[in-house]
C-alpha cells in the first residue's frame, strides 16, 4: 500500500507551518498544502525552502480569511466585511462562478510567484466537493496545471478519472478530533491495507500556537496530531508493514 499523509493549512499560522515541517522532517507526514491568502504564507514558504522543501500542494480557499483579490472584484464570495464565509454551508447559492474562478486563479498565481512547485490541488473545508459546478471548475484548474487533485468524496472519484486527472484511490479524513491517537491510526491503516493501492490520509498537525486559537476551533488537537505523526511507534508500524510513504509528486 502506498500512503500519502498530507498536512493541510500550511501558512495558516507560524505554529501550524512549523509543526507541519517538523512532521515532514521527523515524522511520517509526506506532503502539505498552502493557503496563499493568509498573512503568514510568504514567510511559511521561505521557512519551507530553508528546510529543503521545494514542492507542495495549494490549499485553495474560500472559507477562511480574506480573498487575494480586492473585495470589489469578488464581492459575491465575501461577506459584508470582505471576509470569506467561514463554512461551505454558509456560502450563498447565488455566488458568481466567474468571481470564484478569478479568485482561485489569483491564489494559484500568488503561489507560482514563490517558485515553489505545485504538486497537487486540495482545498480548505473541502469547499469544491459540495457543488458539481465548482468541482468541475477546480478539476479544470488541475488539468491546466497538470497536477493531481484531492477527491474528498470518494463516490465522486469517477468524475476526476473521467477528466483524466490523477487522484489517490481513496481519501481518508477520519484522523481528526476524537480519533487522534497512535492506536487509532494503526487500526485505521490495518483496516485499509490491501483494499486500495494509493490512500491519502488528511492531517492537521501544529506546534502550540496562541494565534491559531483565535482563528480556528480546531487547535489543541493539532498538537496531539503532531505527537502521533512523530511517534516512534507509528514510524515502526509503517516500516514493518510494507506501507510505502509517498507524496502527491509520486502519483
Amino acid at each position: 500500500m502506498k500512503l500519502i499523509i498530507n498536512g493541510d493549512d500550511f501558512g495558516l499560522t507560524r505554529g501550524v507551518s512549523e509543526g507541519i515541517i517538523k512532521c515532514m522532517k521527523n515524522g511520517i507526514l509526506t506532503d502539505t498544502s498552502a493557503m496563499t491568502n493568509m498573512p503568514f504564507f510568504e514567510e511559511a514558504i521561505n521557512i519551507a525552502k530553508s528546510k529543503g522543501i521545494n514542492e507542495m500542494g495549494i490549499h485553495l480557499n474560500m472559507t477562511c480569511g480574506k480573498p487575494v483579490l480586492p473585495q470589489s472584484e469578488v464581492s459575491s464570495i465575501c461577506d459584508e466585511n470582505g471576509n470569506f464565509y467561514r463554512k461551505p454551508e454558509l456560502i450563498p447559492s447565488n455566488i458568481k462562478l466567474s468571481e470564484l474562478e478569478k479568485e482561485l486563479r489569483a491564489q494559484i498565481e500568488k503561489f507560482k510567484k514563490t517558485n515553489m512547485k505545485i504538486n497537487h490541488i486540495d482545498s480548505h473545508h473541502h469547499f469544491y466537493s459540495f457543488n458539481d459546478k465548482i468541482f468541475k471548475l477546480v478539476i479544470n484548474l488541475a488539468k491546466e496545471l497538470n497536477v493531481p487533485i484531492r477527491c474528498p468524496i470518494n463516490e465522486k472519484r469517477h468524475i476526476v478519472e473521467e477528466n483524466n486527472v490523477l487522484c489517490p484511490d481513496f481519501f481518508d479524513s477520519t484522523f481528526y478530533e476524537g480519533n487522534i491517537s497512535v492506536d487509532y491510526l494503526i487500526n485505521r491503516l490495518e483496516n485499509l491495507r490491501g483494499m486500495y493501492n494509493v490512500i491519502e490520509l488528511m492531517a492537521h498537525p501544529s506546534n502550540a500556537c496562541e494565534e491559531l486559537k483565535k482563528i480556528s476551533s480546531y487547535n489543541v488537537m493539532r498538537e496531539a496530531e503532531l505527537e502521533v505523526l512523530t511517534s516512534e511507534k507509528i514510524k515502526e508500524y509503517i516500516k514493518n508493514n510494507n506501507i510505502q510513504l509517498i507524496s502527491y509528486s509520486n502519483l
